[in-house]
């Protein structure tokens, strides 16, 4: 797989490998295969109702984005946030304008403060990985590019929203800060949150901020519903958590 994939980095260029993989993937998906690789993106069709407002925090090239806007449909909106240029213009031709009453790519990274940070896409066993790009630091030597992107403080970007019932945020273990600067929105709003949680002292930040907000740490279990996450499994589970505020609604 390995060799393919760098294969057709070599042969279609950064951009054209990345266009053909999310197009060939969304594909899959549609056609209802992969079901036990990515369980949570099907999980979509049953939380997410039609006239959603949603949150696509680390939107990358679309995979989420493309689902989400589809099942919120007509009459809802979808804000997908994605600070790297390349990445947002194949967003652009994998989410179709037509799906969602309002579809916007918001360009930022999100954290503490309004300025300019770097971001990286690393090699990781010699395979570019686009899903795993990051704001770095000096310390890192595996970086294949690097994009300096404007960051925004998110409390301050979704102020004007009078809605949002769902968010999906993966940002490669910067969540601790997307969220910190993101109580504003989630104490008027009281979304649905799915998150990755990679790290211990992000993981437990993020669940200990959420539990303060009143939110109950659930798990996805058997690919069809969510259950309120055990002491142990808040430490070591490896999937998405799931913050709800309304039990009675998801659980």
């Amino acid at each position: 797989m390995k060799i393919i994939r760098n294969l057709l980095l070599k042969l279609l260029g950064f951009k054209g490998y990345l266009q053909f993989v999310s197009f060939i993937y969304i594909r899959i998906i549609n056609f209802g295969f992969l079901k036990e690789k990515y369980p949570e993106l099907f999980f979509l069709k049953k939380i997410i109702k039609p006239g959603f407002v949603c949150i696509d925090i680390g939107a990358n090239v679309g995979y989420y984005s493309h689902f989400l806007s589809k099942l919120a449909g007509k009459n809802g909106e979808l804000y997908a946030v994605e600070p790297i240029p390349i990445f947002g213009k194949i967003w652009k031709k994998n989410v179709p304008q037509n799906f969602c009453k309002k579809t916007e790519l918001l360009p930022f990274a999100l954290g503490s403060e309004n300025t300019t940070v770097k971001m990286g896409t690393p090699v990781v066993r010699g395979v570019l990985h686009h899903g795993m790009t990051h704001i770095v630091n000096n310390n890192e030597n595996n970086i294949a590019q690097t994009f300096e992107v404007p960051m925004r403080i998110p409390d301050e970007l979704f102020s004007e929203l009078t809605k949002v019932d769902f968010i999906k945020c993966d940002v490669e273990g910067y969540e601790q800060f997307v969220f910190a600067n993101l109580i504003n929105t989630l104490t008027k709003h009281k979304p649905l949150v799915q998150s990755e949680l990679s790290g211990a002292e992000n993981r437990k930040f993020v669940i200990s901020l959420f539990e303060e907000l009143g939110y109950i740490t659930c798990l996805l279990k058997n690919s069809c519903e969510l259950i309120e996450a055990t002491i142990e499994e808040k430490i070591n589970n490896t999937n998405d958590f799931y913050f709800v505020f309304d039990a009675n609604k998801y659980l």
